[in-house]
Protein backbone atom coordinates (compact mmCIF):
# COMPACT_ATOMS: atom_id res chain seq x y z
CA UNK A 1 0.00 0.00 0.00
CA UNK A 2 1.49 3.34 -1.01
CA UNK A 3 2.14 5.97 1.64
CA UNK A 4 2.33 9.74 1.78
CA UNK A 5 5.38 11.50 3.24
CA UNK A 6 6.60 15.10 3.41
CA UNK A 7 9.21 16.28 0.92
CA UNK A 8 10.97 19.54 0.08
CA UNK A 9 10.67 20.53 -3.58
CA UNK A 10 11.85 23.30 -5.88
CA UNK A 11 9.25 24.06 -8.57
CA UNK A 12 11.29 26.46 -10.69
CA UNK A 13 14.69 28.13 -10.98
CA UNK A 14 15.56 30.07 -7.84
CA UNK A 15 12.07 29.69 -6.36
CA UNK A 16 11.48 29.32 -2.64
CA UNK A 17 11.34 25.64 -1.74
CA UNK A 18 8.05 24.11 -0.59
CA UNK A 19 7.15 21.38 1.89
CA UNK A 20 4.64 19.12 0.11
CA UNK A 21 3.05 15.69 0.33
CA UNK A 22 4.79 13.07 -1.82
CA UNK A 23 3.20 9.69 -2.57
CA UNK A 24 5.66 6.80 -2.23
CA UNK A 25 4.39 3.76 -4.14
CA UNK A 26 4.84 0.20 -2.98
CA UNK A 27 8.32 -1.04 -3.88
CA UNK A 28 8.91 -2.80 -7.17
CA UNK A 29 10.68 -6.17 -7.11
CA UNK A 30 14.17 -4.59 -6.84
CA UNK A 31 13.24 -1.59 -4.71
CA UNK A 32 13.48 -0.71 -1.01
CA UNK A 33 11.40 1.69 1.09
CA UNK A 34 13.41 3.45 3.81
CA UNK A 35 11.93 5.35 6.76
CA UNK A 36 14.27 8.36 6.68
CA UNK A 37 15.53 9.44 10.10
CA UNK A 38 17.95 12.16 8.99
CA UNK A 39 18.37 14.04 5.73
CA UNK A 40 20.43 16.98 4.55
CA UNK A 41 20.11 19.45 1.70
CA UNK A 42 23.57 19.95 0.23
CA UNK A 43 25.22 22.16 -2.37
CA UNK A 44 24.18 19.79 -5.17
CA UNK A 45 20.52 20.24 -4.18
CA UNK A 46 20.98 24.01 -4.27
CA UNK A 47 22.57 23.74 -7.72
CA UNK A 48 19.49 21.83 -8.93
CA UNK A 49 17.19 24.44 -7.35
CA UNK A 50 19.11 27.24 -9.06
CA UNK A 51 19.03 25.58 -12.50
CA UNK A 52 22.76 24.82 -12.54
CA UNK A 53 22.41 21.13 -13.41
CA UNK A 54 19.25 20.95 -15.52
CA UNK A 55 15.82 22.50 -15.75
CA UNK A 56 13.44 19.53 -15.47
CA UNK A 57 11.47 20.89 -12.50
CA UNK A 58 10.14 20.07 -9.97
CA UNK A 59 13.05 18.59 -8.02
CA UNK A 60 12.72 16.68 -4.76
CA UNK A 61 15.63 17.91 -2.64
CA UNK A 62 17.61 16.07 0.01
CA UNK A 63 19.49 13.07 -1.34
CA UNK A 64 21.87 12.62 1.59
CA UNK A 65 19.87 10.57 4.07
CA UNK A 66 19.94 7.69 6.51
CA UNK A 67 17.21 5.55 7.99
CA UNK A 68 15.69 2.13 8.59
CA UNK A 69 14.61 -0.27 5.83
CA UNK A 70 10.84 -0.55 6.14
CA UNK A 71 9.83 -2.67 3.12
CA UNK A 72 11.74 -4.60 0.45
CA UNK A 73 10.77 -5.85 -2.99
CA UNK A 74 10.62 -9.60 -3.51
CA UNK A 75 13.96 -9.76 -5.39
CA UNK A 76 15.96 -7.71 -2.86
CA UNK A 77 18.65 -9.76 -1.11
CA UNK A 78 21.27 -7.21 0.02
CA UNK A 79 19.23 -5.55 2.80
CA UNK A 80 16.36 -6.63 5.04
CA UNK A 81 13.57 -4.92 6.93
CA UNK A 82 15.01 -3.29 10.05
CA UNK A 83 18.50 -2.68 8.61
CA UNK A 84 20.01 0.78 9.14
CA UNK A 85 21.15 2.21 5.78
CA UNK A 86 22.81 5.32 4.38
CA UNK A 87 21.24 6.38 1.10
CA UNK A 88 23.17 7.11 -2.06
CA UNK A 89 21.93 9.76 -4.48
CA UNK A 90 21.94 7.19 -7.27
CA UNK A 91 20.91 3.55 -7.39
CA UNK A 92 24.19 2.14 -8.69
CA UNK A 93 24.01 -1.12 -10.64
CA UNK A 94 27.01 -2.92 -9.10
CA UNK A 95 27.72 -4.68 -12.41
CA UNK A 96 29.15 -2.16 -14.91
CA UNK A 97 32.89 -1.46 -15.47
CA UNK A 98 32.93 1.49 -13.07
CA UNK A 99 31.17 -0.40 -10.28
CA UNK A 100 33.42 -3.44 -10.67
CA UNK A 101 36.48 -1.14 -10.46
CA UNK A 102 35.24 0.21 -7.14
CA UNK A 103 34.11 3.53 -8.66
CA UNK A 104 30.31 3.48 -8.29
CA UNK A 105 30.22 7.28 -8.56
CA UNK A 106 30.81 6.71 -12.30
CA UNK A 107 28.12 4.01 -12.69
CA UNK A 108 26.85 3.63 -16.24
CA UNK A 109 23.39 2.37 -15.22
CA UNK A 110 22.15 4.48 -12.32
CA UNK A 111 18.54 4.74 -13.47
CA UNK A 112 17.61 1.19 -12.52
CA UNK A 113 14.71 1.63 -10.09
CA UNK A 114 11.67 -0.51 -10.88
CA UNK A 115 9.37 2.52 -10.77
CA UNK A 116 9.73 6.22 -11.51
CA UNK A 117 9.05 8.51 -8.57
CA UNK A 118 6.55 11.31 -9.17
CA UNK A 119 5.31 14.21 -7.08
Amino acid sequence: MSQTVKGVIARSKGAEVELVDVVVPDPGPNDVIVRVQACGVCHTDLAYRDGGINDEYPFLLGHEAAGIVETVGDRVTHVAEGDFVVLNWRAVCGECRACKRGQPQYCFATHNASQKMTL
